[in-house]
């Protein structure tokens, strides 16, 4: 089967981590300006989501700039992502249907998301990719030419 392979920060994140991630994916890196925008939430609530979107190594901080920012390893998973289908198998026991076409990958398939990342990023160690599939959900979409 041919697909598209799409990935979103998993769950275990909350609306903070959540609303950071997609702030910075959308070119918004200045600190004091998501600050701004989350204006509801506490400096130590916004601190502490950056803290943890850093260790798992979501984000990076170059603290000269002051500026946030993709870690190499998301963007390398994005750039992948958008420009590549692939063929694949996939086991009945691994997937959840969600309609016709598209694929959730269980969440607690550690091991089906590690081989989704091992698979789109052959060159990285893998204890790290271990460490990001705990991260990210992935979305299988059948027909590969076809993306929206």
């Amino acid at each position: 089967m041919k697909v598209k392979i799409d990935f979103s920060l998993c769950r275990r994140f909350g609306v903070v981590e959540q609303t950071i991630f997609r702030l910075i994916l959308n070119g918004l890196t200045n600190p004091q300006q998501i600050g701004a925008f989350l204006w509801v939430f506490s400096d130590e609530v916004i601190a502490n989501s950056l803290r943890k979107l850093v260790n798992q190594q979501i984000i990076r901080v170059d603290i000269e700039s002051r500026k946030l920012s993709l870690s190499d390893a998301v963007v390398a998973l994005i750039e992948i992502c958008m420009h590549s289908s692939f063929e694949i198998d996939i086991p009945n026991e691994i997937l959840l249907v969600t309609d016709n076409s598209d694929y959730s990958i269980e969440k607690t398939a550690i091991e089906a998301r590690t081989a989704i990342l091992v698979k789109l990023l052959p060159n990285v160690k893998r204890s790290f990719l271990i460490g990001l599939a705990k991260c990210f959900d992935f979305r299988i979409c059948k027909g590969g030419e076809i993306y929206d």
